[in-house]
């Protein structure tokens, strides 16, 4: 397929994902979940072959092969220099086509890949009979449509709905699952912005990695003058002066070295970041449009008296006389129909100076846009990804993207800071007008830090704890929570996460008589 019939099929097939509406009412039927599941992993199938046949043809780096192409190599003839202009524009525009699909197709892939993460935890095939269980991810594409048939040889599998999943299959529908990232970004409200914002800069908090590579520039002596140089160098090789002698001779000199690292940051991808910001934006933004009415009427003295204001606010901005008026003064107008609708009200005076007990919740509802609002999907998100911490091991964090794909498995200390952004405000807000089922954890980076340093010491061990009582152990422990929210948190029993609390206390312990009585003879007891 040559590159117009490749972008032709490309935004075809994008346009199709844009109009097919996902909604929240197939999550609640099994055929429905099964519906919904085929069709996100057969359009990431297709969107993969995209991308590739996208990499294959140059779709990558477009503007390489017209970096050279300009007026400057031309003859001095001006009808040429007009032609190889017009033809530099042509190419330049359809460059910049190929690279906005491609960046387009890389959007919708790392949607489709959160999408499919969050409902291969939201259900699980398991046989009736002999109540084995396998993931949705365990299972290939083609038996997923016509039935997977239990090992054992009873029949079919069925879809079950987990109760205990750590997903959020709720931010599915405001994913860019067509590539339109830009667009949903422009859909967004003001606080909604602050809080994507917010989002794509904590995930994108990097640490200071190993040097990957070395730049050098270096004075090297040919044919008795001094020639300055510029190479790269991998990490592999430490000793620069050494590799350098045995490559150029014993006169060479170092002028300077560039140490280049390896950034990792906590998602290592940009497109899933700003997927996964936007999700949750939305998904707030809906809370949000359900509660605020609820939120303003507690938090402002007169609700009533804002909502007269801003009517009358829409109502003089949009007063148009019958007069043929200049810019500046239907401007004039407007303002002057304000003033006196806002006395009619009495909300101001005559010269549109407002209540002092109306100015101070006009302050008060900016400052709860500004501040609570915004901080409603960061605690979301925060809280969703702190949560699958701890209640998956580092196995699984290791070899499955889950909901949360391009996740780092451990964090470092700078990293876990992160999660120290939960809002308490916003955490209530949350618990008494939506069903979050959150609580405030005042150093929730220190919860997740000593879970990282848990599972290093388990190493080897072959110890297989239950990774959501597991998790929940450690919420209790070192968040200070109560054992029974713990155990709720995770959808476990309290015997579970006593049983795992115990196991924690006594890692590193002898368990045995016989280990007792070698640690004593070592000790010389």
């Amino acid at each position: 397929m040559n590159e117009s019939g490749l972008i032709a099929r490309s935004e075809r097939f994008l346009e199709s994902i844009k109009d097919r509406k996902v909604s929240l009412d197939d999550l609640k039927s099994v055929e429905g979940f099964i519906d919904l599941y085929t069709y996100l992993r057969g359009n990431l199938e297709e969107l993969q072959d995209l991308k590739e046949a996208m990499e294959l043809r140059g779709f990558k780096y477009p503007f390489r092969s017209i970096s050279g192409y300009s007026s400057q190599y031309s003859p001095e003839i001006a009808e040429d220099v007009h032609d190889i202009k017009r033809h530099a524009q042509y190419f330049r525009m359809k460059a910049s086509t190929k690279k906005n699909l491609l960046d387009r197709v890389n959007s919708a892939i790392s949607s489709h890949r959160i999408a499919l993460g969050n409902l291969e935890e939201y259900a699980l095939l398991r046989c009736p009979d002999c109540s084995r269980s396998l993931r949705l991810s365990e299972v290939e594409y083609q038996d997923v449509l016509d039935g997977v048939m239990c090992p054992c040889g009873s029949g079919m599998m069925e879809i079950e709905f987990s109760g205990s999943a750590i997903c959020r299959p709720e931010i599915i529908p405001h994913l860019p699952l067509s590539g339109d990232y830009m667009v949903k970004m422009s859909e967004l409200s003001l606080w909604a912005r602050k809080a994507f914002k917010k989002i794509m800069r904590l995930f994108k908090n990097e640490k200071k990695g190993a040097v990957r590579s070395a730049t050098l520039v270096i004075k090297v002596l040919e044919d008795g003058r001094w020639i300055r140089r510029r190479i790269t160098i991998d990490s592999d090789d430490d000793d620069y002066e050494r590799m350098l002698r045995q490559r150029y001779g014993p006169n060479v000199r170092i002028e300077l070295i560039q140490f280049h690292r390896k950034k990792s940051s906590i998602i290592n991808d940009r497109y899933t970041r700003t997927a996964l910001a936007l999700g949750y934006a939305g998904l707030s933004h809906d809370i949000i449009m359900d509660i605020k009415e609820r939120v303003y009427t507690e938090k402002l003295r007169d609700y009533d008296a804002v909502k007269r204001y801003r009517r009358i606010l829409f109502e003089a901005r949009t007063y148009s006389p019958d007069l043929r008026l200049s810019e500046e003064e239907l401007q004039e107008v407007r303002v002057q129909k304000m003033h006196a609708l806002l006395h009619e009200a009495g909300l101001g005076d005559a010269r549109g100076r407002l209540n002092r007990e109306l100015r101070e919740d006009l302050e008060v509802m900016e400052e709860v846009k500004r501040e609570l609002f915004r901080d409603v999907p960061v605690n979301l998100v925060l809280w969703d990804v702190a949560l699958y911490y701890l209640g998956t091991s580092l196995d699984r964090r290791s070899k499955h993207s889950g909901p949360f794909p391009n996740l780092r498995p451990v964090l470092d200390r700078s990293q876990v800071r992160t999660f120290d952004e939960l809002s308490r405000d916003a955490v209530d807000l949350l618990n008494t007008c939506w069903e979050g089922g959150m609580v405030y954890i005042d150093k929730l980076g220190d919860v997740l830090l000593k879970k990282f340093e848990i599972e290093d010491k388990m190493k080897g061990l072959h110890m297989k704890p239950n990774p959501l009582a597991f998790g929940a152990a450690v919420l209790h422990m070192e968040g200070e929570a109560d054992i029974e929210t713990c155990a709720e948190i995770f959808h476990v029993s309290v015997d579970e996460v006593v049983e795992e609390k115990r196991n924690i206390e006594n890692l590193g312990k002898p368990s045995t008589d016989r280990a007792k009585m070698f640690l004593n003879l070592i000790k010389g007891d």
